[in-house]
């Protein structure tokens, strides 16, 4: 009677023990699904908020992991080529350029001059590999250029001196050698050659003729010349 009376007792502590397993079970998979679906949308703000801003830290995290690649190989797609020959362009004609300052710096690949101007008048330019010795427009005076090889750079119609105002204005007052020690490598110098009847003249001493490229920007106005490095 005992053996025959325990098999349903059994049988009833073994039933229980499944169903507990079981849903025990279901519950582990509702909270492993939980889970994926939190990374999955994560991973959808964060996608939405890079197309939206890039203000995101896990977006920008993102990015960084799966796209950094691909950035580096578009951003050098789309560089403008550098070449050693004259590079050439005319005025947008409406007045002349007034240089506020000039400054230079490094970059990745590249070393950039830029002349900043006040106004919304852009100048032309020319920009050229010369032979020394540098000479100063107007009077053709000599003038020291610490250099291995030499680019001139002429803007027009551009000067630092404003001649429309009632009263001569002075609107450049920096100095006529920028100073580049610690800032640039290949670039050794950068002097003012001339500003004369509104053309405004600079030569740039370097290491060695290497190739370059010049751009205009605005807001502010801005003719940039960058000289490769690698």
């Amino acid at each position: 009677m005992n053996a025959v009376g325990e098999t349903p007792r059994r049988r009833a502590a073994v039933a229980g023990l499944t169903l507990i397993a079981v849903l025990g079970g279901i519950a582990g998979c509702g909270s492993g699904s939980s889970g994926s679906d939190g990374a999955s949308s994560t991973e959808a703000t964060a996608a939405s908020t890079t197309g939206d801003s890039g203000s995101s830290t896990s977006a920008e995290a993102a990015t960084t992991a799966t796209s950094a690649p691909t950035a580096t190989s578009t951003t050098a797609l789309a560089l403008p080529d550098f070449s050693e020959a004259q590079h050439t362009a005319p005025s947008d004609g409406t007045g002349t350029a007034l240089l506020r300052t000039v400054r230079v710096g490094r970059n990745a690949g590249f070393e950039r001059i830029v002349f900043e101007f006040a106004g919304d008048s852009i100048p032309g330019y020319r920009v050229q590999w010369v032979d020394g010795p540098i000479t100063a427009d107007g009077s053709g005076e000599p003038v020291d250029v610490t250099g291995d090889a030499f680019l001139e750079i002429v803007m027009t119609p551009a000067s630092g001196v404003d001649l429309s105002a009632p009263q001569l204005t002075v609107v450049y007052d920096g100095p006529d050698r920028i100073p580049v020690s610690g800032q640039t490598v290949l670039v050794t110098d950068l002097v003012r050659t001339g500003d004369f009847e509104s053309v405004l003249s600079w030569a740039a001493g370097t290491t060695e003729e290497v190739p370059f490229r010049v751009l205009r920007l605005e807001d502010p106005v801005r003719v940039v010349v960058d000289l490769q490095t690698s």
